[in-house]
């Protein structure tokens, strides 16, 4: 009854309103009493004796208390025939009257009829456990025998005793009622690296857990055939897997991986686990996992087409093999090894595209470089080592970036510096490099004179990429072979994920391409001069 009238609590101030409203009304209109519903409503489950039922008296009493009307405004009818409640053990059907005319000041008119819920909550109904939950008790129960395989005959029968949970999918309430375990037929093989099978049968019936009778009961249509259960599993005696396995799995994947070239992780992922049968050679070991680790550098790799991309390969035993107690404390079975990739996939470099006056401004300089993210981190240290990029003047920098947007030519007017001033000190300078802009004619420095950027969905990508790197030809020489974008054609820059490649203008009119495949993210940014 407390849950019962907390929950009528929050209707007590609109109800009260609602008196008010009615008191105040210069209205000669009667108003019908069922206006003030939620009001009586709460009147009724207001009674400080919440055991027994209304009387007339009492009741119209408190109306005239509450201020509802002036005594006889309204009357009532209360049912003494008291009846089950729906939500609480008894209730009553109680009749409002509005005794309201054109020939009195009564306020209603009408009549309703409510229900006083009183004497208690009921406890809650019990929850009926269907043929259909049973079934897929039993189901789930045979699906999890088929998936797992025991250790021992012990586990086999600790694990099916009397009121033990059931694995797999079981219906809520229910528990193993009666069980038993019988050893069936056993599979010895001649072969000691072969693990010994044992299959065994598990029959018995399905019941309600101790203590939870009153949650819990079965339909009205199960049957005690419906309970019953008969399932099958396995237990296997295993085959322990050495780290000298372990050390000869590595050194296949490792050789493997030699052999290799890898558009990208998920290449490399996708290409290792449905290979893995052939790479591994072993029915003992499959692989359980592949993550993602890190980009990193070093300078022996400096000059190759393709980035260092650290990789985790975690093996796993088949069934009816397992680990030595050394392979799993020294974690032989986690193996980490480099692969080689030709683009990087995730966290794509951040570069704003200026547009002002339908022109835009697609500037190195704006690409931003989180050293947070290992992605940019080292692609920055790969820009910086072949000199293609080197930071803002250290003992300068504002100056040196307002020079550089001044040479842009987007901002004009006598308050032109004004204007750089403070677009240089927005976020669109944050973790930004100079690309070599300032710096002396040197042949040592990497220039960025044009750029090729690579639609992510072309067909021959990888190929078209692949096919420009490191080489020197002309302009269109590198656009007509790969289908390549330039600052001049390309359309889309708005949040648009693009693969470059930078290029520099050599001597002779031919450009030069960079080594290296950069990943980066289109934004473009209005400047309103």
């Amino acid at each position: 009854m407390k849950k019962l009238l907390l929950a009528l609590s929050t209707l007590v101030v609109t109800s009260s309103a609602s008196t008010i409203v009615v008191s105040c009304s210069t209205e000669t209109k009667k108003q019908n009493i069922n206006s003030i519903e939620r009001f009586l409503t709460t009147i009724l489950h207001s009674k400080e004796n919440d055991q027994e039922p209304w009387t007339n008296d009492a009741l119209e009493a408190e109306l005239v208390n509450q201020k509802v009307d002036v005594a006889g405004g309204v009357s009532v009818k209360v049912n003494n025939e008291i009846e089950e409640g729906t939500i609480t053990n008894k209730q009553q059907s109680i009749v409002f009257i509005g005794n309201g005319t054109s020939k009195n000041n009564y306020k209603y008119t009408g009549e309703i009829t409510l229900i006083y819920n009183f004497g208690g909550n009921k406890p809650a109904p019990k929850k009926k456990i269907t043929q259909e939950e049973l079934a897929t008790t039993i189901k789930g129960l045979q699906n999890f025998l088929d998936t797992i395989y025991f250790k021992s005959e012990s586990v086999v029968k600790n694990t099916f005793v009397p009121n033990a949970n059931i694995p797999g999918t079981p219906a809520e309430g229910v528990v193993f009622k009666t069980v038993t375990v019988t050893i069936l037929e056993t599979t010895q093989p001649t072969d000691p690296s072969i693990p010994k099978f044992t299959k065994f049968k598990v029959t018995g019936t399905i019941g309600i857990k101790n203590n939870d009778s009153e949650y819990y009961e079965f339909d009205d249509d199960v049957t005690e055939k419906d309970k019953e259960f008969t399932c099958e599993g396995t237990i296997v005696d295993s085959v322990i897997i050495e780290d000298k396995v372990i050390t000869e799995t590595t050194e296949l994947i490792n050789n493997w991986i030699k052999g290799q070239k890898f558009s990208d992780y998920n290449d490399f992922k996708n290409k290792l686990l449905s290979q893995q049968k052939e790479i591994l050679a072993n029915e003992q070991i499959a692989i359980q996992n592949i993550t993602n680790l890190a980009i990193t550098e070093n300078n022996a790799n400096i000059n190759s087409l393709y980035w260092t991309n650290q990789v985790s390969v975690n093996l796993k035993a088949n069934a009816g093999y397992e680990f030595s107690k050394e392979v799993i404390e020294n974690e032989q079975h986690k193996i980490k090894t480099d692969i080689k990739i030709l683009k990087i996939e995730s966290n794509p470099l951040k570069w704003h595209v200026l547009t002002s006056r339908d022109k835009k401004y697609i500037e190195p300089q704006f690409i931003q470089f989180n050293s947070a993210v290992n992605t940019s981190k080292i692609q920055k240290e790969y820009l910086t080592s072949q000199q293609i990029t080197q930071e803002w003047n250290q003992e300068n920098d504002k100056h040196q970036q307002k020079q550089f947007v001044e040479s842009l030519n987007i901002f004009t007017g006598d308050d032109k510096d004004e204007k750089i001033t403070k677009f240089v000190n927005t976020q669109y300078f944050t973790n930004t490099t100079a690309f070599n802009y300032g710096s002396d004619a040197s042949e040592s420095l990497f220039k960025v004179d044009e750029i090729l950027f690579f639609d992510k969905t072309q067909e021959n990508l990888n190929k078209n990429i692949e096919s420009v790197l490191g080489q020197t030809k002309s302009l269109n020489e590198f656009v007509s072979s790969t289908n390549a974008l330039t600052r001049e054609t390309i359309e889309n820059t708005q949040n648009v994920s693009y693969y470059v490649v930078f290029l520099t203008k050599n001597n002779d009119g031919n450009y030069k391409a960079a080594n290296r495949v950069l990943n980066v993210l289109l934004q473009q940014i209005p400047i309103v001069d």
